[in-house]
């Protein structure tokens, strides 16, 4: 584990987005997300000496947190919009929340990926009616492809990440939290583009200001890391991982997430593919849930100790499950053989 505190004392300006948007989202998109559970875990806990808590986002309908984002941009259309059709850019979760969405909607869902993406989403996103078009080694291939089709057959661009409505939509999880636990300290968030981590820090931080919130990311290809770093967008190399939803490019006209990173989240931490493999067996077997790499960062942070017991109250968001059975299994035997 890396840890990485970002510079962010001269950042401290005004969101875009205000926590009436997150409580507007929290209505528009009631007919598709039910509140998820927090569950207290207990060998967690145990590790780390002070109560932890997982946000079990695994628990919506497309098994993964990215449905609430995907609603409440996809409902925000117009209807010309949504004739039209839509299209968008994903790693996988993203993709499959707009095609669930469009399906029940009777609207048109064009996915764009990588080839890194795993063949279980590309299949999930194809169950779910998407079309599916294969573009390139990596994210900025899929987006550049995406732009292009939406540009030539007249189709509404659903951001994965970097868009108000999609933040606010992904900001219902800390709402959530805080009304099933007040007296949350610190909770840790997968951070990959931020879509993710600004939303919720926005939640977290409108009623409880003092929250520390930290993301949690790769240790490689991590861009929105090397960008805070930098102070400015900048390119990274996509590699395979096993979190495969984190690592990836922030195309340069960023409007959102960068500057909301900067400016509401506390720590930022970076961890390795074997830390993450075995924070999946750690919750295979401790909590009986089969989770994908991404989803597994957060728990991988505390098994790491970037909580201690004076921490007070932490918990970790549980962003999804959408990893094949088999290939979850090999993981896990692979982690705890390795010890």
């Amino acid at each position: 584990m890396v840890a990485i505190a970002p510079d962010i004392s001269s950042h401290r300006a005004a969101s875009p987005l205000q926590i009436a948007d997150v409580h507007k989202a929290c209505w528009r998109i009631a007919t598709f997300v039910r509140p998820t559970p927090l569950r207290r875990s207990v060998a967690l806990s145990a590790r780390a000496g002070c109560p932890v808590w997982l946000k079990m986002e695994t628990m919506l309908d497309t098994g993964a947190f990215k449905l609430r984002g995907a609603a409440n941009k996809m409902l925000s259309l117009s209807d010309d919009e949504r004739r039209r059709g839509v299209i968008t850019v994903s790693s996988g979760n993203h993709g499959r929340a707009v095609a669930h969405v469009a399906g029940h909607l009777g609207v048109r869902a064009v996915v764009c990926v990588t080839t890194l993406v795993p063949p279980e989403k590309v299949a999930a996103l194809k169950a779910a009616h998407a079309e599916v078009v294969i573009a390139g080694d990596d994210q900025d291939a899929a987006h550049d492809r995406a732009l292009d089709l939406a540009g030539r057959e007249g189709l509404t661009f659903v951001p994965p990440f970097d868009d108000p409505y999609v933040i606010a939509g992904q900001g219902t999880i800390g709402l959530e939290m805080l009304d099933a636990c007040p007296d949350l300290d610190t909770v840790f968030v997968p951070l990959s583009g931020g879509g993710l981590i600004s939303g919720v820090a926005l939640a977290l931080k409108a009623r409880k200001p003092w929250i520390r919130v930290v993301g949690v990311s790769s240790l490689h290809g991590a861009a929105m890391v090397e960008s805070l770093r930098a102070g400015r967008i900048v390119p990274v190399e996509e590699k395979p991982s096993v979190a495969d939803a984190l690592p990836g490019p922030i195309p340069a006209d960023n409007r959102y997430t960068f500057d909301m990173c900067r400016t509401l989240v506390d720590d930022i931490v970076q961890v390795s593919d074997p830390e993450i493999e075995r924070a999946m067996a750690f919750v295979l077997r401790h909590e009986r849930c089969v989770v994908e790499g991404a989803a597994a960062a957060g728990v991988a942070a505390i098994l790491a100790g970037a909580v201690s017991p004076t921490s007070g109250a932490a918990a970790a968001i549980v962003t999804g499950d959408n990893i094949a059975v088999d290939r979850a299994l090999e993981i896990c035997r692979r982690a705890e053989a390795a010890g």
